[in-house]
């Protein structure tokens, strides 16, 4: 379990500036959240400001109570009680296909770090447009292993985390983020691990979902399967967490 939400705080009268290389970001976002996310004060346009911060975290917009429950309204399913397909044949067959990786992941470690013969060999990114559900299906090289012939947990953990970041940046419309806040990163990711997922077997699908907002947090969860979806191999969950927009400085004139 990962605690990217640690102590942060500002100090009475100060306000902690964004580091130059924020654009150069380790994968899980949590130390970029501390730096970005608590010290970015601004409020989206158009919005009350919250008496707290803590309430600037989970004040629900219009657009979120009429889509997204609250913790003790939603009843969280798994992708697959959800009607999410878990195999290749089905994710192939049932969702849309992204054409390419998407730009902001190009550079990313999942997507070109790790790419190899030997490490992620095969990549596809699907999306169901009516649900907002993402999948991965990827192939998995003997490179990648803790164990002889095992994935790593890590790497498991970073192809949620990977996955889960797609699923939300393609949803921040939907969940009211897109002209309100600025980026999220991942403030917290847990992994169960089921079965050990073993290297070069073959495809293995990886399948996100949105559970719940609030404010400018939003709760994920996914699971890994086999190919043919008869096997799980880990299930997950995660917070993202959106940083406030900045205001805009005034137009200047003359």
């Amino acid at each position: 379990r990962s605690e990217g939400l640690a102590a942060g705080r500002e100090s009475e009268g100060s306000v902690m500036q964004a580091p130059r290389y924020a654009k150069s970001l380790i994968a899980g976002g949590a130390s970029a959240f501390l730096a970005l996310g608590l010290a970015s004060v601004g409020l989206a346009e158009g919005a009350s400001a919250p008496s707290t911060l803590r309430e600037s975290f989970t004040s629900k917009t219009a657009a979120q109570q009429k889509f997204f429950g609250t913790a003790e309204t939603v009843k969280v399913l798994t992708a697959r009680e959800a009607g999410a397909p878990s195999s290749a044949e089905g994710v192939r067959s049932t969702m849309t296909r992204l054409p390419s990786t998407p730009a902001y992941k190009k550079t990313g470690a999942w997507h070109k770090t790790l790419r190899g013969d030997d490490t992620v060999r095969e990549l596809e990114l699907f999306t169901d447009e009516a649900t907002g559900a993402v999948a991965g299906v990827y192939q998995l090289g003997c490179a990648l292993c803790g164990h002889r012939g095992l994935i790593h947990g890590g790497i498991i953990a970073m192809g949620f985390d990977d996955l889960f970041g797609t699923c939300y940046f393609r949803n921040r419309p939907r969940v009211d983020h897109a002209n309100n806040y600025g980026p999220g990163f991942t403030a917290n990711l847990d992994v169960n691990y089921r079965r050990p997922m073993p290297c070069d077997r073959g495809e293995v699908v990886f399948v996100a979902k949105i559970d719940r907002v609030e404010g400018r947090k939003v709760w994920l969860s996914g699971e890994a399967y086999s190919a043919d979806g008869k096997v799980k191999f880990a299930d997950s969950t995660a917070l993202f967490i959106a940083t406030r927009k900045r205001p805009q400085p005034p137009p200047t004139t003359g």
